[in-house]
């Protein structure tokens, strides 16, 4: 062999060997981060914004890896709306200004156009303010509507803005036309008490598609509504459960194959009759035909891991007793208050997240909560059908933190919170069978308003991570089916400026955002070792 073939094969190996060494150092860092991944959660970045306690309110919207948009009322007649890019930086800002005392109801969002709408309680005006995510440009709409309608749903599509609420305790549904402003009643006629449950849209029709909650007498059942563009219902079908059930709350979902389901939980008749709906199981059912393909109910006696929340000692009673009604041919008797989460379709499978939660009360600062209070299997209180439905209506004028700086009361009770006692996670096939469950308990988890605490985010390899915020504290767990891939692990979110102590940590939220991010936000009360102390919103950027 000549010099330049011994000097062509010495480089050959050398390059060889350089290209082993890095495809191993890009391995190891790709193990590495999976490890920190799966098993770690860290703050990436963090923004502060000064705040005095209350006076400043903030809405939060994420918009994926474009970013974010705070919304906040500065004054009763202002208010300002920022975007920041996915890395937490300042894209732009706009002000705005409201009629007298109006108030932030909701938002919605329509392909890069977000929608607030804003309202005041004893009058009948109200303003719907336009916003392009991409540069901030900004229009306005004002329309009249009826007064004192407790909004609990608002959607816009194809320019047209839909809300839907309760009117002195009956259901309303009015469309506006943004582009001549003409506000319209529509779909009337139920009989017994109903509320509407959701809104959603069937494009490859163009039709709205509404579901109702109805109660008559002691039956309780869900009924969907298709309405043509001119307000027209061209078809009406009415999903109802086995003998002896009722169908408590139902959420409408249109998949991206067309596919609509109804999802929601479901109880026994004989626990309604007294007006305090309790949940047995969920339910799920397919409903884009003329009538219900099917309505597969599934009680969480049903579950593996339903009772997972409860100490070892209990779950094993619970599952004697649960055995023995089997063997007579019946079963236990539940009664939870379940919030459905939005449903998940991934590859031949629904996913589904519920929290299972209820209100407290207190009395002359005696709380409703000694004895069997605690268990899940009492109800010492109880409070009318349309109060429930309130607290299912997460936007509705009783809970907006935009009007009421207190709580309020029901009866004579003080209400004193929402308790959350753990969240169930299933997935079910395309038959609506239930394949496997998971849970994820709740430690001391309470809130003024009902609304979603865990966030999920689904890996490639079927692992599913929840995550909840609580108090200045992210707890999370992985579960891949019935497996516990990590048990709960507890990250506080720490401020970034050494000698920082928080104080107080009140109304933190967390989302989902994008690629392996989450985004928790809320007020802090810090103080500092040098004697500073400090009142903020903060935003942090969190990598799981």
């Amino acid at each position: 062999m000549n010099d330049n073939h011994k000097y062509v094969q010495q480089k050959t190996n050398h390059t060889h060997t350089a290209l082993i060494f890095v495809k191993l150092c890009i391995l190891a860092s790709v193990t590495l981060l999976l490890t920190l991944t799966a098993t770690q959660a860290q703050s990436v970045k963090r923004i502060e914004i000064p705040t005095n306690g209350e006076d400043n309110k903030y809405q939060v919207i994420t918009l994926g890896e474009e970013g974010l948009l705070i919304l906040s009322k500065t004054s009763k007649k202002t208010f300002n709306i920022t975007k920041f890019d996915a890395e937490l930086q300042q894209s732009w800002s706009v002000n705005g200004d409201l009629e007298e005392n109006q108030s932030y109801v909701d938002y919605a969002r329509d392909g890069r156009d977000i929608y607030f709408l804003f309202s005041k309680f004893n009058s009948d005006l109200y303003q719907i303010i336009k916003v392009s995510t991409g540069i901030g440009i900004m229009q306005k709409f004002f329309f009249e509507n009826i007064s004192r309608f407790e909004v609990s749903e608002f959607k816009v599509h194809n320019d047209f803005a839909y809300l839907a609420g309760m009117v002195k305790e009956e259901p309303v549904l009015m469309s506006v036309n943004l582009q001549r402003l003409q506000p319209r009643i529509l779909a009337g006629g139920l009989k017994g008490t109903a509320s509407i449950s959701s809104i959603d849209f069937d494009d490859e029709n163009g039709l709205l598609v509404v579901s109702y909650s109805v109660k008559k007498g002691r039956s309780s059942y869900m009924v969907v509504k298709r309405i043509n563009p001119n307000g027209k219902i061209v078809e009406q079908l009415s999903v109802e459960p086995e003998e002896d059930y009722g169908l408590l709350t139902g959420k409408l979902f249109s998949l991206n194959d067309g596919t609509q389901l109804m999802i929601g939980n479901f109880g026994y008749k004989g626990y309604q009759s007294n007006g305090v709906p309790m949940s047995q199981g969920l339910y799920i059912s397919k409903v884009d035909e003329e009538n219900p393909e099917y309505v597969k109910m599934h009680s969480f006696t049903e579950f593996k891991n339903f009772f997972k929340f409860m100490s070892q000692k209990q779950q094993d009673r619970i599952e004697r007793q649960i055995t023995k009604k089997r063997d007579k041919g019946s079963d236990l008797r539940l009664n939870y208050r379940v919030l459905v989460h939005d449903i998940i379709q991934k590859d031949n499978q629904y996913i589904l997240v519920a929290e299972v939660f209820y209100p407290e009360f207190r009395n002359n600062n005696n709380f409703y909560g000694s004895g069997m209070y605690g268990s899940p299997f009492y109800s010492p209180y109880g409070f009318n059908t349309m109060s429930y439905y309130r607290y299912y209506g997460l936007n509705s004028w009783a809970w907006n933190p935009w009007l009421y700086g207190g709580s309020r009361g029901f009866n004579n009770q003080q209400f004193d919170g929402f308790k959350y006692t753990h969240a169930v996670v299933a997935a079910f096939d395309e038959k609506g069978n239930l394949i496997w469950d998971n849970s994820f308990s709740f430690d001391n988890v309470k809130s003024q308003e009902l609304k979603e605490k865990v966030k999920i985010k689904l890996d490639s390899n079927n692992d599913i991570t929840l995550v909840y915020s609580n108090k200045g504290k992210l707890a999370s767990k992985i579960v891949r089916g019935n497996e516990v891939i990590e048990g709960n692990k507890v990250l506080e979110v720490g401020t970034e400026q050494d000698g920082d102590k928080v104080r107080d940590t009140s109304t933190d939220d967390l989302e989902y955002w994008h690629q392996n991010y989450y985004l928790a936000w809320g007020y802090q009360k810090i103080a500092n070792k040098t004697g500073g102390s400090r009142k903020v919103f903060y935003l942090n950027k969190i990598a799981f």
